[in-house]
């Protein structure tokens, strides 16, 4: 699908792009895709002068508007829940990310490492505004059935529960010891293809559920959020090949070359 117009930000941490589609901005109830890749720099990308080919978050970024003062916080978990919620994460109940609270901070409301139930995500809202709505890709906002995607307003969805994991279909965790879980629908996954690369299967799997959400004549709300480029850094090896040497000259001169922010 084209997307009229669409609205970008992306950050040290945390790399968002926010898209309106088919109805435009002046549509009573717009298409939105919000597409979150954790790690990602702000000039990473192709539009703000990174070294690899972005051409799709290019054009996204260059037919549309750019958002430059969304606040990551220092990690992934806290950004991503006030992002979902509208609120500061301790509000939302995910100052810290979920197993990493100092002592000073466990069993405290604002570091339950999962989204609080007095706290209304913005896939409810809009749920219940008439919206289909659909996720694909990592969630990191609880493990409880209470907080999985579609208890906090997902029609449907394919999730990595888990911070990160390998990209691959091996599904080895990040932190010893712990446990890969995927879910479709809430529903553990067992098995993934064998094909399996993490940021292909997340976008097959929107597009799929967005094309499902048109023949239902409502809007959608889609939610794309990749796990790369958080480490462990995998990528196919065509692409490995195809950057080779690129980074050769170091980070201070890739640095200077790249694009400063908007103004």
């Amino acid at each position: 699908m084209t997307l009229r117009f669409a609205v970008g930000a992306l950050l040290a941490t945390f790399g968002v792009s926010f898209g309106f589609a088919a109805g435009g901005a002046d549509s009573e109830q717009p298409n939105i895709l919000l597409i979150v890749a954790d790690d990602l720099g702000y000039s990473d990308l192709g539009a703000f002068g990174g070294e690899i080919d972005t051409p799709h978050l290019d054009a996204l970024a260059e037919e549309g508007y750019l958002l430059t003062q969304f606040h990551a916080a220092p990690n992934c978990g806290p950004s991503r829940a006030a992002m979902l919620t509208g609120v500061d994460s301790h509000r939302a109940g995910v100052g810290g990310n979920e197993g990493a609270t100092a002592d000073n901070q466990r069993d405290l409301p604002a570091y339950q490492g999962y989204l609080r139930e007095d706290v209304v995500a913005v896939a409810e809202l809009l749920r219940d505004a008439g919206y289909h709505t659909a996720m694909a890709g990592k969630w990191h906002m609880g493990h409880d059935p209470r907080n999985v995607p579609g208890a906090r307003g997902f029609d449907q969805s394919f999730a990595l529960l888990n911070g990160a994991a390998s990209h691959w279909a091996d599904q080895l965790p990040i932190i010893p010891g712990e446990e890969t879980k995927y879910t479709r629908n809430d529903e553990i996954v067992g098995t993934l293809p064998e094909e399996f690369y993490s940021s292909t299967y997340f976008t097959d799997r929107i597009i799929e559920y967005i094309d499902e959400g048109l023949e239902t004549d409502k809007p959608f709300f889609a939610y794309l959020a990749f796990t790369a480029p958080h480490n462990p850094l995998h990528a196919p090896d065509a692409s490995i090949a195809k950057y080779r040497g690129s980074y050769d000259r170091g980070w201070d001169v890739l640095a200077g070359e790249r694009a400063g922010p908007p103004d």
